[in-house]
Order: C-alpha cells, then structure tokens, then sequence
C-alpha cells in the first residue's frame, strides 16, 4: 500500500510498529526451522550409514556368475584367445575337449585337435 502511495510514510512506520508489537513467536519459522534441521541432521545420519554400508559391500566379494563347464564354441582371433589342451566347448549341440595347445579350428575344420565327448563320459 505504501508503495502505491495509498498510505503515507508515517502510517507506514505506524503499522510496522503494530505488526511488530503484535507478532506472535508460534508465528513464526522458527518451528519450521527446526523441522528442517532435524531433517538434515538425520539426512546426514543416513548418508553416514549408508557410506559404510557400501564399504562393506566393497570388502565383501560379489557372487560370481557360475562358468558353463561346456561353454558354446567361440571363434579365436588370436593366439591369446585360442583353446588349449582340456579346454571344452559346445559345438553343433556336441561337447568336445581340446587336443592340443593354441586351436583356433573347429572340429569340423580340425577334427584332430578336439575329442568328441560322449554323454555317458560327461561328469
């Protein structure tokens, strides 16, 4: 209102006088205020207790995805990946173990370098 000139300076300084003499402590933020930093106190306990949480989660080992004893035959591009001797695959819905060191052939390709192994074998 004083900024649209409908009061003067004086009824202006008058109602700040009145608003203050009358204002009420349960009016005010400080309630609010408090909720807030009880809010951020148990924030910050969570945090705490979440950060160890995840500490303990790094000491601890994750479960390992089981290994396939028989795993499907993947082409080798390299001598660091190529099969060695006991290595088994799955080729064609047969399993085979692997001859000999450094096969990078299928059996089809190179029969000699993998054994066919026979359901009654399979352990």
């Amino acid at each position: 209102m004083w900024i649209e000139s409908a009061i003067t300076e004086e009824e202006k300084t008058e109602l700040d006088s009145l608003a203050r003499e009358n204002a009420k402590a349960e009016n005010s933020y400080a309630p609010l205020q408090e909720q807030i930093n009880k809010i951020y106190e148990d924030m910050k306990d969570l945090e705490a207790r979440i950060g160890l949480l995840e500490q303990e989660g790094q000491d601890t080992e994750e479960p390992q995805e089981p290994v396939e004893e028989y795993p499907l035959y993947k082409q080798p591009t390299e001598a660091h990946d190529a099969y060695n001797t006991g290595d088994k695959i799955t080729y064609s819905g047969k399993k085979y173990i692997c001859k000999i060191n450094g096969c990078v052939w299928t059996p089809d390709t190179y029969p000699q370098g993998w054994e066919e192994v026979v359901e009654s074998e399979v352990k």
